[in-house]
């Protein structure tokens, strides 16, 4: 994929993703559930599009991750009024996190910056817990597992660009970072009773940035 095209790619979504933000912070709830699934399709469709295109089953792997964020996105439009379809959104993104780390690990040895950085992040979640008395309710433990996995992806993602300084690892430990700081913004908007407008928009900004950085590590690698 041509750099010209991948810039189209990036100011249509960001505008598309501008307008999202704007049906959310309106409670508009069907229309903002409907353009926020097209956004993870679209990022998943463009990760399936590369795997195919590399003909590698790690790649799929990894594919297969995005695909799991659709109906996980879904289900997270109900974090607030429905317990049991969140409890399922966290599963699947928990199984989204699994897929990427099994195609990390199939691809890069372990590294001690790794672990590094898992701690860093750690440290920085609890302390925003704590400072900002985040009050999790009947899906702490669940919170708590998907959390590890989480971090750990995040962590791993940012030193595979450590250990090997690249376009395409850059795009990922981008994409890892803005997952992190996205799930951060997350835990505040939820759980802090700090549900303001700009937490929302700094959510889901980075989360979409994510999965789109998701993406282009794939599509750069073709």
């Amino acid at each position: 994929m041509s750099v010209v095209a991948m810039v189209v790619i990036v100011v249509v979504y960001a505008a598309l993703l501008t307008y999202y933000c704007i049906l959310e912070a309106q409670n508009k709830f069907w229309p903002a559930t409907i353009l926020k699934l097209i956004l993870s399709a679209f990022a998943a469709g463009l990760c399936v599009y590369a795997a195919i295109m590399l003909s590698n089953y790690v790649f799929y792997i990894f594919a297969l991750g995005l695909l799991f964020a659709v109906p996980a996105d879904y289900c997270l439009q109900y974090i607030k009024t429905n317990l049991t379809k969140y409890r399922v959104g966290i599963t699947l993104f928990g199984l989204m996190h699994v897929c990427l780390l099994t195609s990390f690990y199939l691809t890069h040895r372990v590294s001690f910056f790794e672990f590094i950085i898992f701690a860093v992040f750690i440290a920085i979640v609890l302390a925003f817990q704590i400072i900002g008395k985040w009050e999790i309710g009947k899906e702490k433990a669940q919170i708590n597992v998907y959390t590890v996995f989480v971090l750990f992806m995040s962590a791993k993602a940012i030193s595979i660009f450590i250990a090997t300084p690249a376009v395409h690892t850059a795009i990922l430990a981008i994409g890892g970072l803005s997952f992190f700081i996205s799930d951060v913004y997350l835990g505040i908007w939820a759980y802090s009773g700090k549900d303001t407008t700009p937490n929302l928009v700094l959510n889901r900004t980075t989360y979409f940035a994510a999965l789109l950085c998701f993406a282009f590590y794939l599509i750069t690698m073709i």
